[in-house]
């Protein structure tokens, strides 16, 4: 299974002899496709909702920062309502469409190296993974249109073709015994270790294509995977917050492979519900560690919001059309910049507060410009509050940052400061640091009651179900609802006891 895995994330590689010598120029092929594998037998197999969102917000954002495109989905209504621009210029999601797209994108980026730039591909896929026949063969592939696209089909008709000097694979998808578990309604949750898949890309890509720079979804569990309140895919939303600035720990507009995996594992960090965390593999091309998946430049047709400091929380851009562009959380001492879409209004939206927002290409509005109002916030079940009180929790910044490179596995940006980059010797402690401890102590005691509370009625509310069906079906759920909410509701109370007793010794201290 380990192997299938690997075989069919390596075999998206080609080896191009180009070398950086000028500036890098971006490419990008974009595929999102709901549709479930063709003659599947599996009934929790279904139809995705988000994966033409997934990829038309990709679109929109490889467009915003200057690279050259195509995209491949068919949009629903909803979709293109959200997307109307993008949604008009999309191709099928077939064969055909992706052989054409590659030899449309190697014209153009011959072209850049006879300019003397080299030319990067990004490759993103949005969809169902599934399993094959190819001459007896049992194969992992990618699920399109009019069929999937097997191992081998990528590496004969595909890969070979393809004139990158570096090549940046972003795959949201899934399958059981392939890349990750369905995301789909009824689907169990399935984990393949990143180390398990890592372990044999050392050995295979580091060889064969060590051009290739790998960033795909290790684990996935359905309700968790789609989430309606991003009318997305949760990885999806992930990389692309991450790819607009929020990941870009030293500023220089670009986002490496060790800042998005950094990115990535704070983002998840706090979802304490294992079928809502999503955890995903990250790894460079073997020829550069450094390689930026992005460059957000001055000619890039998007604005800024900057400054966004950690006093601002958790927070979030939206635009008028209800789509989620990006989601951050700034730790102390850093402040944030993302990348916005640019000539039309969005809306900051932070505890409970929201605020307009209209930049214009390359402008910088600064977040202490904004004005945030009141608006009403709405409740939600229990995983959609695992993922609404964990999902972005942590704070980004130097100090996590450093924190992730230190595990000695992955290669630093550069023009950090020094000290961000080792623990080194702790500062003296000062007289206001037991205060200080004291106060966020108390503060975390507060947090975990409260959230101890919100689950205890979540709870009951179940139990109450449970008592008053007399259905199979629904007693079963509502007992599997009160089993894991009263679980969490029981933990944060003991934490919340912990942080209260361990704040009164520190306050004896």
């Amino acid at each position: 299974m380990k192997a299938a895995v690997a075989a069919l994330v390596v075999t998206f590689g080609w080896l191009g002899s180009a070398q950086a010598t000028g500036s890098e120029r971006y490419f990008a092929l974009i595929v999102g496709y709901n549709g479930a594998p063709a003659g599947t037998t599996d009934r929790t197999i279904q139809p995705l909702h988000y994966a033409d969102d997934d990829a038309l917000a990709f679109y929109q954002l490889q467009r915003e920062t200057g690279a050259e495109a195509i995209v491949l989905t068919i949009p629903d209504s909803d979709t293109r309502q959200r997307y109307p621009q993008a949604a008009e210029i999309a191709r099928s999601p077939t064969k055909s469409e992706v052989f054409q797209a590659i030899d449309a994108l190697n014209a153009r980026m011959d072209l850049a190296a006879r300019e003397g730039d080299t030319p990067t591909l990004v490759v993103f896929y949005s969809g169902h993974g599934a399993r094959t026949q190819t001459d007896g063969n049992n194969e992992a592939a990618l699920t399109l249109l009019d069929g999937s696209l097997s191992q081998t089909a990528l590496h004969e008709q595909v890969l070979k073709k393809v004139h990158a000097a570096i090549v940046h694979l972003v795959i949201d998808a899934c399958h059981a015994e392939a890349l990750v578990r369905s995301r789909d309604v009824n689907a169990q949750t399935v984990e393949i270790a990143p180390a398990d898949i890592a372990s044999h890309l050392s050995e295979t890509t580091a060889a064969r294509y060590p051009n290739v720079g790998l960033v795909i979804a290790s684990r996935s569990n359905a309700p968790a995977h789609e989430w309606d309140l991003y009318q997305s895919g949760v990885f999806s939303h992930e990389v692309i917050s991450a790819l607009r600035g929020a990941a870009d720990v030293n500023g220089d507009g670009r986002v490496e492979y060790s800042e998005l995996g950094a990115f990535l594992t704070a983002a998840n960090r706090e979802v304490v519900d294992p079928r809502a965390r999503v955890r995903s593999l990250v790894q460079p091309p073997a020829v550069r560690a450094r390689a930026a998946l992005i460059r957000i430049g001055p000619g890039a047709q998007a604005g800024w919001l900057v400054g966004i400091p950690a006093s601002a929380g958790q927070f979030y851009v939206e635009d008028a059309r209800g789509n989620r562009i990006v989601d951050g959380r700034a730790e102390i001492g850093f402040t944030m910049s993302v990348a916005v879409p640019a000539g039309e209004t969005l809306f900051v939206r932070k505890d409970g507060k929201d605020a307009e927002l209209f930049v214009r290409a390359g402008d910088r509005k600064s977040f202490d410009q904004l004005t945030f109002q009141a608006r009403p916030v709405r409740s939600r079940g229990a995983m959609e509050s695992a993922l609404q009180a964990g999902l972005f929790v942590m704070p980004y910044g130097p100090s996590y940052y450093s924190g992730y490179v230190d595990r000695g596995d992955v290669v630093p940006v550069a023009d950090l400061p020094r000290q961000t980059l080792s623990a080194g010797p702790r500062p003296p402690e000062t007289e206001t640091s037991p205060t200080i401890l004291r106060s966020s102590l108390r503060g975390a005691t507060v947090a975990f009651l409260t959230t101890s509370a919100i689950f205890g009625a979540l709870s009951w509310n179940a139990y109450r179900d449970y008592q008053a069906t007399p259905l199979q079906v629904e007693a079963a759920e509502a007992s599997d609802r009160f089993k894991l909410d009263s679980t969490l509701a029981i933990s944060f109370l003991v934490s919340g006891i912990a942080c209260g007793v361990t704040s009164y010794l520190v306050g004896r201290r």
